[in-house]
């Protein structure tokens, strides 16, 4: 049996907004590295100071942070707006971010002032953002959408995790407000980006807002070279998927094994990164009986080959991170 401890693992996909040196610790115990990721949302800090937090611990402890950096929508219709973000992004590299993350304000947040429709990605307005990103062969991570249960009523979600979220945050539950540009509509958009920009590294995070279906995800595989995801926060929707489809969902992670990045999305949480990473774990490293606040009963363990679990928790992230 493969040893938790001994086993190289990054997550690329976790966020501390402020220095707590438990996470070292963590680091140091299970074999584990992170990529910390800023944001541009209302309950992070600005960004200036999530950077300067991320810069502390890749400064403290190289060997187990990296980080991806971000801008800020806010002043975006001012014609010093490019400019800005683009020096803003050159630095943040510079220093050493190894991305640069999009966040689901553009397409569900944020109007344009003519009409008032949506400010989507694929607006001619990012094509400079998006051509320098390009050029410059920065991966750029997306959360752009939601899960499909966005668009549904609470009582009908199939995910307890959904539930809570939008129950918890109502301004960004689609059903609540049907001004909100459709799921396909987000979907269609972040897509457009892989089409018009094929030399782009583009990472879907939560898996790319597909969680609801593997075979859905598996199409986007086949159909973009340039595509990527992070399962943070979503492993529980293909979880769901093998209870049903379990064979169908284990050939997916082996079939896919070099566009999957393992990810936990704890947010200023050690006790949920820490129990993430124990209970992933066993599911993909064992054929045990594993249970899950997402879902209702026992489910089965995919026991994944030891090269799929390398690339998934470590080899993916530093190949298209370019981690050291």
């Amino acid at each position: 049996m493969l040893e938790f401890d001994r086993f190289p693992k990054i997550d690329a996909h976790f966020h501390s907004t402020f220095y707590n040196p438990v996470y070292e610790k963590i680091a140091k115990d299970c074999h584990l590295k992170y990529i910390n990721i800023n944001t541009d949302a209302s309950v992070f800090p600005s960004m200036e100071v999530q950077e300067n937090v991320a810069l502390a611990y890749v400064k403290k402890a190289p060997e187990h942070f990296s980080y991806i950096a971000s801008f800020e929508m806010q002043g975006w219709q001012d014609p010093s707006w490019f400019s800005g973000v683009l020096d803003r992004l050159e630095k943040s590299i510079d220093q050493g971010a190894v991305g640069v993350k999009i966040w689901k304000n553009i397409g569900m947040e944020i109007l344009k002032p003519n009409d008032q429709s949506f400010l989507m990605i694929d607006d001619p307005f990012f094509d400079p953002l998006i051509l320098f990103l390009s050029k410059n062969k920065i991966p750029v991570l997306t959360h752009l959408g939601e899960p499909k249960n966005c668009w549904l009523p609470i009582e009908e979600m199939t995910s307890e995790r959904n539930k809570a979220y939008y129950t918890k945050n109502p301004e960004f539950h689609a059903y609540l407000h049907p001004e909100i540009p459709t799921y396909e509509r987000q979907i269609e958009a972040r897509d457009y980006l892989m089409v018009k920009y094929p030399d782009l590294t583009l990472i879907g995070a939560h898996l790319g807002s597909l969680e609801w279906s593997y075979k859905e995800l598996a199409k986007r595989f086949d159909q973009y070279s340039n595509f990527y995801v992070d399962l943070s926060s979503r492993l529980g929707h293909l979880q769901m998927q093998s209870v049903k489809d379990y064979e169908g969902v284990r050939n997916f992670f082996i079939k896919y094994a070099d566009r999957i990045m393992y990810g936990t999305d704890a947010y200023n949480n050690p006790e949920k990164l820490t129990s993430s990473l124990i209970n992933d774990w066993k599911y993909f490293t064992t054929n045990k009986h594993c249970e899950s606040a997402e879902i209702n009963g026992i489910f089965k363990g995919i026991h994944l080959p030891e090269e799929v679990l390398r690339q998934l928790y470590c080899a993916n992230a530093q190949r298209i991170y370019g981690l050291i």
